[in-house]
């Protein structure tokens, strides 16, 4: 069954896929954060939205997270969640101060990125917010790849090759754009949100080609055109 069968919009497959797999790795350790760890945060998140008004409270919203989080870390993630457009050094060293470590608050703006994506795409195709599932047992990886250096972001990155090496030449091919390359402190998160972006923007082998219709609604110019006003709707200073 389609993970938007209650849809009256048809959803392509590939993008109901997608999105199904995100919310399976919601309920999954992660590389810095448990299972539990993470449903607490993209609970926050959702919770912080519905506050705000953005989203509308689901009358089953899955698995209850059983980790409390400090509470600065929560207005990180609220800040995060429902007022991107506020986030800055500042709120980035107050993360710091909180005791987040670089790759720990990489994962957390990933996974809070990531369910603020699903939810709003779910009002607007006017169907209930996807359940969380219960989180799955396991331990974060801790891997931190020694690859990442500090260059343009908060957090440092992996440079494309030939700097970044093997795992750069695994992630990215021959190049990726500096604003794809923000998670890659968090290679795991990097791999979600291409398969994420593969299935909602283009085909990343076809992002040059501007000629290129993902999408059988909507020409490329057309999503360039929405895709900017979003970005300026939302503040977005990249």
């Amino acid at each position: 069954m389609s993970f938007y069968s209650d849809s009256e919009f048809p959803v392509r497959d590939d993008l109901a896929d997608a999105h199904a797999a995100q919310f399976e790795r919601f309920a999954r350790a992660g590389i810095w954060g448990s299972a539990a760890q993470r449903l607490a945060v993209i609970s926050e998140a959702r919770q912080s939205c519905i506050d705000a008004g953005m989203l509308e409270a689901p009358e089953d919203g899955g698995a209850l997270p059983d980790v409390d989080l400090p509470e600065d870390v929560r207005a990180i993630i609220r800040c995060l969640a429902a007022s991107p457009r506020d986030f800055d050094m500042d709120t980035y060293q107050r993360a710091r101060d909180a005791g987040l470590s670089d790759p720990k608050f990489a994962e957390l703006v990933a996974i809070v990125s990531f369910v603020v994506n699903l939810d709003v795409y779910a009002r607007g195709i006017g169907v209930p917010l996807r359940p969380f599932a219960e989180p799955q047992p396991g331990t974060p990886s801790r891997e931190l790849p020694v690859e990442a250096v500090p260059e343009q972001a908060f957090v440092p990155t992996i440079p494309n090759p030939p700097e970044g090496g093997a795992l750069a030449r695994e992630l990215y091919g021959p190049f990726k754009p500096y604003i794809m390359r923000a998670l890659s402190i968090v290679p795991d998160e990097f791999r979600a949100h291409v398969e994420l972006e593969q299935a909602q923007y283009v085909l990343l082998p076809k992002i040059m080609n501007f000629d290129y219709n993902h999408h059988e609604g909507l020409t490329r110019p057309q999503v360039e055109v929405v895709a900017g006003r979003v970005s300026a709707i939302n503040d977005c200073f990249y």
